[in-house]
Protein backbone atom coordinates (compact mmCIF):
# COMPACT_ATOMS: atom_id res chain seq x y z
CA UNK A 1 0.00 0.00 0.00
CA UNK A 2 0.96 3.44 -1.24
CA UNK A 3 1.65 6.35 1.35
CA UNK A 4 -0.95 8.00 -0.30
CA UNK A 5 -3.68 5.29 -0.38
CA UNK A 6 -2.90 4.96 3.55
CA UNK A 7 -3.73 8.83 3.93
CA UNK A 8 -6.50 8.60 1.70
CA UNK A 9 -8.04 5.38 3.63
CA UNK A 10 -6.68 7.46 6.99
CA UNK A 11 -8.90 10.57 6.61
CA UNK A 12 -11.89 9.45 6.93
CA UNK A 13 -11.69 7.20 9.65
CA UNK A 14 -9.29 9.70 12.00
CA UNK A 15 -12.03 11.26 13.89
CA UNK A 16 -13.99 7.55 14.87
CA UNK A 17 -11.01 6.73 15.86
CA UNK A 18 -9.94 9.40 17.94
CA UNK A 19 -13.52 8.88 19.52
CA UNK A 20 -12.53 5.55 19.78
CA UNK A 21 -9.26 6.09 22.30
CA UNK A 22 -10.62 8.77 23.74
CA UNK A 23 -13.16 6.97 25.76
CA UNK A 24 -11.21 4.16 26.78
CA UNK A 25 -8.45 6.65 28.27
CA UNK A 26 -9.41 8.11 31.89
CA UNK A 27 -6.66 10.96 31.17
CA UNK A 28 -7.18 13.09 28.20
CA UNK A 29 -3.35 14.03 28.24
CA UNK A 30 -2.55 11.05 27.00
CA UNK A 31 -4.95 10.63 24.08
CA UNK A 32 -2.53 13.11 21.57
CA UNK A 33 0.47 9.99 22.06
CA UNK A 34 -1.86 6.78 21.80
CA UNK A 35 -3.33 8.18 18.58
CA UNK A 36 0.46 9.30 17.27
CA UNK A 37 1.60 5.99 18.46
CA UNK A 38 -1.74 4.63 16.78
CA UNK A 39 -0.75 6.30 13.02
CA UNK A 40 2.97 5.43 13.32
CA UNK A 41 2.11 1.74 13.79
CA UNK A 42 -0.49 1.33 11.23
CA UNK A 43 2.00 3.38 8.96
CA UNK A 44 5.24 1.04 9.65
CA UNK A 45 2.92 -1.97 9.04
CA UNK A 46 0.36 -1.03 5.88
CA UNK A 47 1.79 -3.48 3.79
CA UNK A 48 0.28 -6.40 5.87
CA UNK A 49 -3.45 -5.18 5.30
CA UNK A 50 -4.29 -6.88 1.73
CA UNK A 51 -8.07 -5.78 1.55
CA UNK A 52 -8.84 -2.43 2.10
CA UNK A 53 -11.84 -2.63 3.05
CA UNK A 54 -10.99 -4.14 6.23
CA UNK A 55 -9.02 -0.81 7.18
CA UNK A 56 -11.23 0.38 9.76
CA UNK A 57 -11.38 -2.69 12.01
CA UNK A 58 -7.51 -2.90 11.41
CA UNK A 59 -6.99 0.67 12.61
CA UNK A 60 -8.99 -0.09 15.53
CA UNK A 61 -7.13 -3.55 16.25
CA UNK A 62 -4.15 -0.97 16.59
CA UNK A 63 -5.99 1.80 18.51
CA UNK A 64 -7.30 -0.59 21.41
CA UNK A 65 -3.47 -2.41 21.47
CA UNK A 66 -2.13 0.77 21.56
CA UNK A 67 -4.49 1.88 24.83
CA UNK A 68 -3.72 -1.58 26.67
CA UNK A 69 -0.11 -0.52 26.25
CA UNK A 70 -0.42 2.95 27.66
CA UNK A 71 -2.57 1.27 30.64
CA UNK A 72 0.45 -0.62 31.28
CA UNK A 73 3.30 2.00 30.79
CA UNK A 74 1.35 3.91 33.55
CA UNK A 75 0.69 1.01 36.02
CA UNK A 76 3.87 1.32 38.67
CA UNK A 77 5.34 -2.11 39.32
CA UNK A 78 4.69 -2.04 43.33
CA UNK A 79 7.24 -3.82 45.79
CA UNK A 80 6.45 -6.55 47.91
CA UNK A 81 8.21 -4.45 51.22
CA UNK A 82 5.37 -1.16 50.45
CA UNK A 83 2.88 -4.06 51.26
CA UNK A 84 3.98 -4.37 54.58
CA UNK A 85 0.98 -2.78 56.28
CA UNK A 86 -1.52 -5.13 55.11
CA UNK A 87 -2.56 -8.11 56.57
CA UNK A 88 -2.32 -11.15 54.39
CA UNK A 89 -3.66 -13.36 57.05
CA UNK A 90 -7.03 -13.08 59.40
CA UNK A 91 -5.94 -11.72 62.43
CA UNK A 92 -8.60 -14.34 64.62
CA UNK A 93 -8.43 -17.89 65.19
CA UNK A 94 -8.34 -20.23 62.78
CA UNK A 95 -12.20 -22.05 62.11
CA UNK A 96 -9.96 -25.32 63.97
CA UNK A 97 -9.40 -23.76 67.05
CA UNK A 98 -12.96 -22.24 67.18
CA UNK A 99 -14.69 -25.23 67.02
CA UNK A 100 -12.26 -26.54 69.78
CA UNK A 101 -13.17 -23.94 71.44
CA UNK A 102 -16.68 -24.53 70.81
CA UNK A 103 -16.43 -28.32 71.79
CA UNK A 104 -14.09 -27.39 74.91
CA UNK A 105 -17.03 -25.49 76.32
CA UNK A 106 -19.34 -28.02 75.58
CA UNK A 107 -17.46 -30.49 77.99
CA UNK A 108 -16.96 -27.42 80.58
CA UNK A 109 -20.60 -27.08 81.03
CA UNK A 110 -21.45 -30.75 80.86
CA UNK A 111 -18.71 -31.40 83.51
CA UNK A 112 -19.63 -28.74 85.80
CA UNK A 113 -23.51 -29.76 85.42
CA UNK A 114 -22.51 -33.22 87.27
CA UNK A 115 -20.85 -31.35 89.81
CA UNK A 116 -22.42 -30.64 93.46
CA UNK A 117 -23.96 -27.26 94.00
CA UNK A 118 -21.07 -26.83 96.13
CA UNK A 119 -18.33 -27.60 93.95
CA UNK A 120 -19.98 -25.74 91.63
CA UNK A 121 -20.66 -22.76 93.58
CA UNK A 122 -16.71 -22.67 94.34
CA UNK A 123 -15.36 -23.04 90.69
CA UNK A 124 -17.73 -20.08 89.60
CA UNK A 125 -16.55 -17.46 92.00
CA UNK A 126 -12.89 -18.94 92.05
CA UNK A 127 -12.20 -19.27 88.36
CA UNK A 128 -15.00 -17.66 86.62
CA UNK A 129 -15.70 -14.77 88.69
CA UNK A 130 -11.71 -14.32 89.69
CA UNK A 131 -12.34 -13.83 92.94
CA UNK A 132 -9.47 -14.83 95.70
CA UNK A 133 -9.57 -17.38 98.31
CA UNK A 134 -10.44 -15.34 101.19
CA UNK A 135 -12.83 -13.43 98.88
CA UNK A 136 -14.36 -16.82 97.64
CA UNK A 137 -14.11 -17.92 101.28
CA UNK A 138 -16.40 -15.05 102.69
CA UNK A 139 -18.81 -15.31 99.74
CA UNK A 140 -19.52 -19.18 100.97
CA UNK A 141 -18.87 -18.45 104.94
CA UNK A 142 -16.29 -20.84 105.47
CA UNK A 143 -12.60 -20.94 106.28
CA UNK A 144 -9.58 -20.27 103.76
CA UNK A 145 -8.67 -23.26 104.22
CA UNK A 146 -11.85 -24.88 103.80
CA UNK A 147 -12.38 -23.31 100.32
CA UNK A 148 -8.54 -24.12 99.49
CA UNK A 149 -9.20 -27.82 99.59
CA UNK A 150 -13.12 -27.76 98.46
CA UNK A 151 -11.62 -25.79 95.54
CA UNK A 152 -8.97 -28.29 94.99
CA UNK A 153 -10.84 -31.17 94.95
CA UNK A 154 -14.37 -29.42 93.34
CA UNK A 155 -10.95 -29.33 90.14
CA UNK A 156 -10.28 -32.76 90.11
CA UNK A 157 -13.74 -33.78 90.34
CA UNK A 158 -14.41 -31.48 87.21
CA UNK A 159 -11.65 -32.94 84.82
CA UNK A 160 -12.60 -36.46 85.75
CA UNK A 161 -16.52 -35.55 85.37
CA UNK A 162 -14.78 -33.96 82.07
CA UNK A 163 -12.83 -36.44 80.50
CA UNK A 164 -15.80 -38.91 81.14
CA UNK A 165 -18.11 -36.33 78.75
CA UNK A 166 -15.43 -36.24 76.17
CA UNK A 167 -14.68 -40.42 76.13
CA UNK A 168 -18.88 -40.60 75.60
CA UNK A 169 -18.56 -38.18 72.88
CA UNK A 170 -15.61 -39.48 70.91
CA UNK A 171 -17.56 -42.89 71.30
CA UNK A 172 -20.97 -41.05 70.32
CA UNK A 173 -19.00 -39.76 67.63
CA UNK A 174 -16.60 -42.58 66.19
CA UNK A 175 -17.99 -45.76 67.66
CA UNK A 176 -15.40 -48.14 67.19
CA UNK A 177 -15.39 -52.01 66.71
CA UNK A 178 -16.02 -52.74 70.22
CA UNK A 179 -18.88 -50.63 70.64
CA UNK A 180 -20.76 -52.88 68.27
CA UNK A 181 -22.94 -55.92 69.21
CA UNK A 182 -21.55 -58.79 67.76
CA UNK A 183 -23.96 -61.36 66.06
CA UNK A 184 -23.03 -65.34 66.13
CA UNK A 185 -24.53 -66.82 63.76
CA UNK A 186 -23.77 -70.26 65.00
CA UNK A 187 -24.71 -69.28 68.87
Amino acid sequence: MTADTFQALLVPNLPSVRRFVQRRLPAPDRLDDVIQQTLMRAFIHRDQLRVSSKFKSWLFSIAINEVRVSFRGQRAPTSLSELSNIAFRDPGPSPLARIEHVERAEWLQAGIAKLSKQDRDVIRLRDFDGLSIAETAAAVNSSVAAIKSSHFRARKRLASAMSRVCIARKVERHPGPSNFPISRAGQ
